[in-house]
């Protein structure tokens, strides 16, 4: 087996497994499992000079479980709340989301 085919299958049995990592959530109408990280995404804005975002989030979905790859601008609901994709990057067969909305 190789290692990709290792870090394939190492997605839902481990990385997106609720019982870890992962929780149900509901993504533009689609309940998927994936991982919403917000300290990854802190790390990164104490790194990065960026555009100001309130309620930013960093998820984790396996693109297989996705319709679509998310365009930047793109408007996207979790859990009912709206967000705009702010990127996307795909790798390893998982999209790498970060989305934020201007909450008051």
């Amino acid at each position: 087996m190789s290692l990709k085919e290792q870090i394939a299958g190492d997605i839902d049995s481990v990385f997106l497994n609720t019982l870890d990592f992962a929780d149900e959530h509901v993504i533009n109408g689609l309940t998927v499992r994936c991982v919403v990280d917000e300290d990854r995404l802190q790390e990164r804005a104490d790194k990065q000079a960026q555009g100001v975002y309130l309620g930013a989030k960093l998820l984790f979905v396996k693109a297989a479980d996705f319709p679509g790859r998310p365009a930047v601008n793109m408007r996207l609901t979790l859990d009912g709340k709206p967000y705009s994709v702010v990127s996307c990057i795909e790798n390893m067969g998982m999209f790498e989301i970060r989305i934020g909305a201007n909450e008051t």
